[in-house]
């Protein structure tokens, strides 16, 4: 029963970027406890386990001969116990969790704030955003930057403490002159455009995250087959990864759901307008346009990719076109941050080995080297197997972030949710209570069809 296995692949893999997440944050706040060579291995095996779950074509896999009933028991109810550890974290949402909890996370979080209610304004936040007076207002400080290799903290060697971080953010807000933090809008415009509504009625952004990642999740659903929709939905509940690190504070689903969408109904033109409204939100959405457009071109034809690049980049630019015309130095600036800024070596993948891990810290072109080559590798494996493997593009997209001078955990969490897209768009076939009964898969969400029966005429017999 392939179709049920790839699922269960994708509960699995998440769960362990759930607990690699969760060790990965311990291990950052206190360098002293060891973890780091297992949060890269976790982080590694997730990857490679997804790979798996998305090759081939996925054809009739639903009506393959059930096998290895006991495993597939074993992994479904493990899967069912962390969709409820899923749904734990989403009825948290409202609760405070910790005793320096703030709904602003982050800096994307914090000065996509600040940026919309300057475009309320009237205000271009590329060009007139102020950290200290955005962050004053918020009541959060310097442990919610990103931090640079300059000025104060130039000498920093890896990363810098509290007290560094508290150092200069006070010099600075006393003196000005402000060059060690991140201080401007460093993404596409939709990324606080389309938090302007939230942001005007005083809204918690975060729960719109929230919703951003129901309503992918929802899609996926929709996409599969009626007969396996318990059992995907339990495997992107399952991948707790999902939800618990979108609870606790992240943005990216805003450009999610829009990529989401795209490679979901890619064969529909207007998923190039969904395409466009993801790169037009995050720079990790680019990421994806190349896996993209080699599949829209693999069965449409280079016309219809060329055509499909030309609307994206339309929306792109009709999303940022105001604020390239107003201050075109400062939107570059802002939007290549990421890139030209000298930030410090940070995250989870390889890099972590190097600043956690005990080994030695290579120079940052080696890393970028390494995330290059990784990225042309990816790209040439999606292209050869472009027919016999057309959904492993969207998995393939994120792996170069692996070997990054930045490789925050955030880049990789939400990649069982692009392995379920790619699930639900395989011609998997249906799957019928009974064969489901026979592999012996569990679900939360539906309970077979004789059984369900049974308990009727039961219920009416009483």
């Amino acid at each position: 029963m392939r179709a049920l296995f790839r699922m269960a692949a994708i509960a699995v893999a998440g769960a362990a970027l759930y607990y690699a997440g969760l060790l990965n944050s311990i291990v950052i706040q206190r360098p002293e406890r060891p973890g780091a060579i297992a949060v890269v291995v976790a982080i590694g095996a997730a990857i490679v386990v997804l790979i798996a779950a998305v090759r081939g074509t996925g054809r009739g896999d639903a009506h393959t001969p059930p096998a290895h009933i006991l495993v597939h028991r074993a992994v479904w109810l493990f899967a069912s116990v962390m969709a409820l550890v899923s749904l734990a974290w989403i009825s948290d949402v409202p609760r405070q969790r910790s005793w320096d909890w703030t709904p602003y996370h982050n800096d994307a979080i914090a000065l996509n704030d600040c940026a919309a209610r300057l475009v309320l304004g009237g205000h271009d936040p590329y060009a007139s955003l102020d950290i200290f007076d955005c962050y004053a207002r918020l009541g959060i400080g310097a442990d919610r930057t990103t931090p640079l290799k300059l000025g104060q903290l130039a000498s920093v060697a890896v990363y810098p403490t509290d007290d560094q971080l508290d150092a200069a953010w006070d010099l600075r807000a006393r003196e000005g002159g402000n060059v060690e933090f991140v201080s401007r809008p460093s993404y596409p415009a939709l990324s606080f455009l389309l938090i302007i509504p939230f942001v005007a009625l005083g809204w918690d952004t975060n729960r719109l995250y929230v919703l951003c990642l129901g309503a992918a999740m929802a899609l996926v659903v929709l996409r599969t087959p009626v007969g396996l929709r318990p059992f995907m939905l339990t495997a992107v509940l399952g991948a707790a990864s999902l939800a618990a690190f979108t609870v606790s504070g992240s943005a990216d689903l805003l450009y999610v759901l829009p990529l989401a969408a795209a490679w979901l109904w890619r064969e529909r033109r207007w998923s190039a307008l969904a395409y466009g409204i993801a790169a037009a939100t995050k720079q990790l959405a680019w990421f994806f346009g190349p896996f993209y457009l080699i599949a829209v071109v693999t069965t449409h034809g280079w016309r219809e990719g060329l055509r499909r690049a030309a609307i994206s980049a339309a929306v792109f630019a009709a999303a940022n076109l105001p604020f390239v015309l107003a201050h075109p130095r400062d939107w570059l600036e802002g939007v290549t941050t990421p890139l030209s800024d000298p930030m410090f070596p940070r995250g989870a993948g390889l890099i972590f080995l190097g600043t956690n891990g005990g080994l030695p810290l290579l120079p940052s072109s080696a890393y970028l080297a390494l995330e290059g080559l990784c990225a042309l590798a990816c790209v040439i494996v999606a292209w050869r197997a472009r027919r016999t493997s057309p959904e492993l593009g969207v998995v393939l997209a994120l792996v170069p972030l692996f070997f990054a001078w930045r490789s925050l955990f955030s880049y990789f969490f939400l990649i069982p949710l692009f392995a379920a897209v790619a699930v639900a768009r395989m011609p998997l076939g249906d799957l019928t209570p009974e064969r489901a009964q026979a592999a012996g898969a569990l679900t939360l969400f539906a309970l077979p069809v004789r059984r369900l029966a049974l308990v009727a005429r039961r219920g009416r017999a009483a």
